[in-house]
């Protein structure tokens, strides 16, 4: 739900929102009440304050008052499903939002490794411009509405990533993925180009450490599968490859396929295997426009976890249904979440093994619903295992991700919850572990050494810089997203669509 209110920005989007992969509801009349109340509220501390609202929604108070409200909302609900009772199963810890100080502390920085597993950008100069009008028109619409300039792709370019990611957030590191196509000509990012983005992030800071890490996306069901094969092992001899990722709902004439199906799947698991590259990636839920969901489900990735022991599975979006209410787990209806822990079960996989999943997207949706969130979140960490949940946030999309981080920082699962089900608390610890340790124990990276390596970098020294032009109005709002987030955006871009969807 975007609230037009003197042209006034939310720090996020409430109400459903998509990543353009998915079509998302319309706004309840509930979300649309949220968003006014939390309106309400940043004009009272802001009045307090003696603030202007618009600068005021720019800072951690913003933020503040924002959760505060979710907070308010939810214990408030007089709904009684199976997901929601009138005791809130999470909750956000925040200072009032008129202690700006207290705000900027609760919701700030509290010198985390951060690794965003889940990250794109395009190159508004390569031929997808021309071979691929349909893919440009998505990522048109991806442009935030406030981008003035010449050229509109320039905002959502590696120029905009290097800015949402290590200056308008505190991400330390980030795996940048290219995008789905069939051939390089088509392909707003390909591989060579996202080692260019990873060379120029490099060249950035000192002692030779980079904040990126590259992932490289697998369509092995378009053409001839030796040709695909052959591209990975020329991609891993002559550039930076630390996964594969695979889109296993896409497909000629939406026909996916399994990964353990031995003519397609299992040749691209056993190929990345042996070229060294052990950590294999997959959509998983959030059902893609114009495809069947069977294709879609973790169940295939989790059993080829059994034979690949030496690899490592993650499950992007944790194979999360934005139409289904997450509640406690139910073995009888596996959906959602719910599908992941079904498998995980179905093959005998035990906690903190080689099956992972990210929240990209995920915790974007579900944390204007703490309860919801909380669900999602406990069974995650107690099934899967809280050493193998690891953080995304689908940036730049979404815009910077530093509202979904500050989020996640206040977030807790009620002792409630806890003792009802059997999750365990979101303390401090498990969030770093989240955050970026699980993710730095999968790639192997030294927290403290790439800390200290990028402490002095020219991102970090103008980091301060940058944030602070932001709350006064002199840079563009932080947190603006960069697509088509809401039903009515998507819709749109659907209507003057001139070819086939390409996922994003």
């Amino acid at each position: 739900m975007a609230v037009d209110d003197d042209d006034i920005r939310l720090p996020l989007v409430l109400g459903p929102v998509s990543n353009g992969e998915f079509l998302p509801l319309a706004a309840a009349p509930a979300e649309v009440r949220l968003a006014r109340a939390v309106l309400d509220r940043a004009a009272a501390a802001a009045d307090a304050l003696a603030m202007d609202r618009r600068l005021f929604l720019r800072t951690a108070g913003g933020m503040a008052a924002l959760l505060t409200t979710i907070n308010l909302a939810a214990c408030t609900s007089q709904a009684h499903t199976a997901a929601r009772s009138a005791t809130p199963g999470g909750s956000y810890r925040t200072p009032t939002p008129e202690q700006l100080p207290e705000c900027r502390a609760a919701l700030g920085s509290r010198g985390e490794f951060i690794v965003d597993v889940h990250t794109h950008h395009v190159m508004p100069s390569l031929p997808w411009r021309t071979t691929a009008p349909d893919t440009l028109r998505l990522v048109l619409d991806m442009v935030p509405p406030d981008c003035t300039a010449a050229n509109p792709l320039t905002c959502v370019d590696r120029t905009a990533y290097l800015h949402d990611m290590f200056l308008a957030s505190d991400t330390t590191v980030a795996l940048l993925s290219d995008l789905p196509s069939t051939g390089e000509s088509n392909d707003p990012l390909p591989f060579s180009a996202a080692d260019d983005t990873w060379q120029l992030a490099s060249s950035l800071t000192r002692g030779g450490q980079s904040r990126l890490l590259l992932q490289n996306v697998v369509a092995p069901n378009f053409g001839s599968l030796a040709e695909r094969l052959d591209g990975m092992t020329a991609t891993t001899e002559t550039r930076r490859v630390s996964a594969f990722k695979v889109y296993t709902a896409w497909g000629p004439g939406g026909h996916g396929f399994d990964l353990d199906d031995p003519a397609i799947g299992l040749p691209v698991v056993q190929h990345a295997h042996d070229l060294g590259v052990n950590v294999l990636c997959a959509h998983k839920g959030l059902p893609l426009l114009n495809f069947e969901s069977t294709w879609n489900q973790p169940r295939d990735m989790v059993a080829v976890s059994r034979q690949f022991p030496g690899m490592q599975f993650v499950v992007y979006h944790a194979g999360w249904t934005p139409q289904y209410v997450e509640g406690p787990y139910n073995p009888a209806n596996p959906v959602g979440v719910d599908s992941l822990i079904r498998a995980l079960d179905r093959y005998r996989v035990p906690p903190n093994s080689n099956v992972w999943a990210d929240l990209a997207t995920v915790w974007r949706s579900l944390l204007a619903d703490p309860v919801q969130a909380a669900h999602v979140l406990g069974k995650l960490l107690s099934r899967l295992g809280e050493d193998r949940v690891l953080w995304g946030t689908d940036s730049v999309w979404y815009g910077p991700p530093q509202t979904q981080i500050m989020a996640f920082r206040a977030f807790e699962i009620s002792p409630e919850f806890q003792q009802r089900y059997g999750y365990p608390a979101l303390t401090d610890a498990v969030k770093a572990k989240v955050l970026g340790l699980n993710a730095a124990r999968l790639w192997g990276l030294d927290p403290h050494a790439t800390r200290c390596a990028l402490a002095s970098d020219t991102l970090s020294r103008n980091r301060p810089l940058s944030r602070a032009l932001a709350e006064t109005g002199e840079l563009p709002a932080p947190w603006a997203p960069r697509g088509p987030v809401t039903r009515g955006q998507i819709l749109h871009w659907l209507a003057y669509q001139p070819g086939p969807w390409i996922p994003a």
